[in-house]
């Protein structure tokens, strides 16, 4: 889609002047995921609505939307929000900063009711490490009637990762992420929880029986290749599980929400 291409490229640029290298990287791994989402969103959302991008990191999916005309209020932690490029970015390209530091129950949303008709949360769905029912809620509240949710996150059941698991496993090591991921991740980055597909339908299911799901499994990766016999074994698990849609490496969710169904289930006490 050539809107989309041409907003990719205003990114490109952006970022290249930025000079950053975790942002020029970022951007570059990820730009086949910014054009699937550009895509998909031009679909199903109307051009000039409002959307909320929570874990807007770096603005690349920010960038994309406001460049293809929505309204983007852009929210993330300080952390990101006190870097001078960030906040720099936003200015000049119109973009509405939120900083939000309670991510649980979203408090800086408090007052704001049918706001939105598309909240991104994309890459930030393994990262929660909180009862997620409150921030849910929350946004249940603040999104518009039939409004869209587009998520995207890592299938956890693909070759690799399943692979991985056993030999882990099998040599009394780990299962999920190991102690050195630990410590050597910043904060924020670590993925705590992925999730299959049948998964995240249980997880919405729960909640309330007005997300309507559509989960689709995508490839976006570029291959990494450190020349090792361990990354030749994971190139070709991964390549493998990529040619099968059931095991792709990572799912698009779209989740429009009716507004008419109740909520179904209140967060535990201490």
């Amino acid at each position: 889609m050539q809107q989309v291409e041409e907003a990719l490229s205003k990114i490109e640029k952006v970022v290249l002047a930025s000079g950053i290298s975790n942002d020029i990287i970022y951007f570059n791994y990820h730009r086949k995921r910014f054009r699937k989402m550009g895509e998909t969103v031009s679909r199903i959302v109307p051009a000039g609505s409002k959307v909320l991008d929570i874990g807007s990191h770096y603005l690349h999916s920010s960038l994309l939307l406001s460049f293809m005309g929505y309204e983007v209020v852009s929210m993330d932690v300080s952390e990101f929000w006190e870097l001078d490029y960030i906040r720099k970015r936003a200015s000049d390209h119109q973009l509405t900063p939120l900083v939000e530091n309670q991510l649980e129950r979203l408090p800086t949303l408090s007052d704001q009711k049918d706001e939105f008709d598309l909240i991104l949360f994309t890459e930030i769905f393994e990262h929660i490490t909180f009862n997620p029912i409150a921030f849910w809620k929350k946004i249940f509240q603040i999104i518009k009637d039939s409004g869209n949710i587009y998520i995207t996150t890592p299938n956890s059941i693909n070759f690799y990762s399943i692979t991985k698991t056993i030999i882990n496993a099998l040599r009394g090591k780990s299962i999920g992420m190991d102690v050195n991921a630990v410590f050597t991740t910043v904060s924020y980055g670590h993925h705590w929880k992925e999730y299959s597909s049948s998964e995240v339908a249980t997880y919405f299911a729960k909640m309330n029986d007005g997300f309507r799901l559509s989960i689709a499994k995508f490839v976006y990766k570029p291959i990494e290749n450190s020349g090792s016999l361990g990354s030749y074994g994971r190139n070709l698990l991964i390549a493998i599980s990529n040619k099968i849609p059931f095991f792709r490496e990572a799912m698009e969710v779209i989740v429009q929400v009716d507004k008419s169904k109740p909520w179904k289930i209140d967060t535990p006490n201490y």
